[in-house]
């Protein structure tokens, strides 16, 4: 029996490792479209990669902005978190000390909230709105997904393997500075919205408050333009994606004992008045 000519036996060992590929991707789509959760965009970070980077992303932004824990923001945040199919993971809230409007996701489980923002929030689940929208975009991975589209593998392998220190903390900076990982597709906008309602209501929280906030934003960018340019720059915000919102909200059993506000976060909120 004649030996396969080395270029067959390559030719067969590479169909084998992509047919292993696109089995593996089948069964990944198929777990994650049973969730309700896309996660289908092109993606060289795995999970666990991504929940490897989160310290340094967090460092990297107490570098560039007033950042502070806030275990208020922990236990809201947390139990919306604890709804998505990556609940099991650290989830870790923080508080931005800055007079804008403005909310944000980075990959590993990390959202800022700015203190801005909580102001406007006018009632909890306003705010839980908020946090279960950029809950939307980590459980979904869109963040990784622009890394991903934005610098290829070769970047990426560098910077979880800490190939070299001045390189990492120079895609570090550009990662958390330029707004890379929250230039988020039309399409990604639509799926934290459509997951947040969800996570929300399957938290305890009335998804209403998401549409209430929308609409009360829509309605600063009228009076107060300058407070709401980042939010709207990163979170382009249409009436739509609000009518979008109703409509999921709609679909929802009706439940007495969702919640609309507590004295909690009234104490919270009016801690944050300058």
């Amino acid at each position: 029996m004649l030996a396969p000519h080395p270029n067959t036996t390559s030719r067969q060992a590479r169909a084998a490792a992509l047919a292993l590929l696109v089995i593996s991707a089948s069964f990944s789509l198929a777990a994650c479209g049973s969730a309700g959760v896309r996660q289908g965009g092109f993606n060289l970070v795995s999970v666990e990669q991504e929940w490897e980077m989160r310290d340094d992303l967090a460092a990297q932004v107490r570098r560039e902005m007033r950042v502070s824990p806030s275990d208020y923001l922990n236990t809201v945040g947390r139990r919306i978190a604890g709804q998505t199919a990556l609940g099991n993971r650290r989830w870790d809230f923080y508080l931005v000390q800055n007079d804008a409007v403005n909310a944000f996701n980075l990959p590993g489980g990390l959202v800022y909230v700015h203190s801005g923002l909580v102001r406007e929030a006018d009632t909890l689940d306003e705010l839980a709105g908020v946090l279960a929208h950029e809950i939307g975009h980590g459980a979904s991975r869109h963040g990784t997904q622009l890394m991903t589209r934005a610098y290829g593998y070769n970047a990426i392998a560098g910077l979880l393997l800490g190939r070299n220190a001045g390189q990492t903390q120079q895609l570090l900076a550009q990662l958390v500075g330029t707004g890379i990982l929250t230039d988020y597709s039309r399409d990604a906008e639509n799926e934290a919205d459509r997951l947040g309602v969800a996570y929300m209501y399957q938290a305890g929280y009335d998804p209403r408050g998401a549409s209430s906030f929308m609409k009360d934003l829509l309605a600063l960018r009228r009076s107060r333009p300058n407070a709401v340019t980042q939010f709207f720059a990163s979170h382009p915000l249409t009436e739509d994606r609000i009518r979008n919102i109703d409509a999921a909200i709609a679909k929802l059993p009706r439940k007495a004992s969702l919640t609309h506000d507590t004295p909690n976060y009234q104490r919270f909120r009016s801690g944050l008045r300058g």
